[in-house]
């Protein structure tokens, strides 16, 4: 069976709002900002160059100031439609990349409404990276095609390629370091890893086959803790010795 790889999906900043400013500033001038905003665009493909700049001249419109006004999801991808000739599909994969590898960190979200808060264009980050069909086909087989943190199979749309130890924290793109991870897992690794700063060679999201937490019936838990509070025994020791003398058996 042939399973999708699929990029790991960045979330963009969720961010309040700010009041837009309908005057355009005297310091700064729209049009060659985004000119020089767009030469300065890292991706190697021209596509997805075109889409930046539809997304960032949608979100300051001509004769606006900074903030920009508050766009909708709607009107930024009709903008990208119409720019591209046809429906495309990936217009919020690209706005996220925007914000995270292109260094656009004055783009934010609340909600499905889009704002430019600022102008600022932070350092770029390395560009995504994927592995070959048969680098993900070997990746897919060494987890036996299921989710590495919670076993489950893959949907219609497969598994997203997922940096075990992030590029941000030292990661590396050899094969070693990679894993299928569905949907769910992936956004609450993601959440998960911001602003981490504790150890990845001991984290259950960056090794689920070593530190996957185990699963716990709820009855089973409560029993758990009637017996320790009975016994005035703390729960998290019992189940430590009881696993130990298991093991050393």
């Amino acid at each position: 069976m042939t399973i999708a790889k699929r990029k790991s999906k960045a979330m963009i900043k969720q961010s309040a709002l700010l009041p837009p400013n309908p005057i355009p500033s005297p310091l700064i001038d729209r049009d060659e900002w985004i000119e020089k905003a767009a030469e300065g665009f890292i991706t190697s493909s021209q596509s997805n160059r075109k889409i930046y700049r539809v997304i960032l001249e949608t979100l300051w419109p001509r004769g606006h100031g900074i903030p920009g006004p508050v766009i909708d999801r709607d009107t930024i991808r009709e903008a990208v439609n119409t720019a591209k000739g046809k429906p495309y599909l990936d217009v919020f994969r690209r706005l996220r990349e925007l914000q995270g590898e292109e260094g656009f960190l004055g783009v934010v979200k609340q909600g499905t409404q889009y704002q430019m808060i600022n102008t600022n264009i932070y350092p770029k980050k390395t560009p995504r990276s994927h592995l070959s069909d048969e680098s993900w086909g070997r990746v897919l087989s060494h987890y036996e095609n299921v989710c590495a943190a919670c076993g489950s199979p893959a949907d219609e749309k497969g598994f997203q390629q997922d940096h075990k130890v992030p590029r941000s924290r030292g990661g590396t793109d050899e094969l070693a370091n990679w894993q299928p991870l569905c949907d769910s897992c992936n956004n609450i690794k993601s959440t998960a890893c911001r602003g981490c700063k504790e150890d990845c060679s001991k984290c259950s999201w960056a090794y689920p086959e070593y530190y996957r937490p185990i699963k716990i019936q709820g009855s089973i838990l409560r029993s758990l803790h009637q017996y320790a509070n009975a016994h005035k025994k703390d729960a998290n020791a019992l189940v430590t010795e009881w696993i130990l003398e298991k093991i050393n058996e």
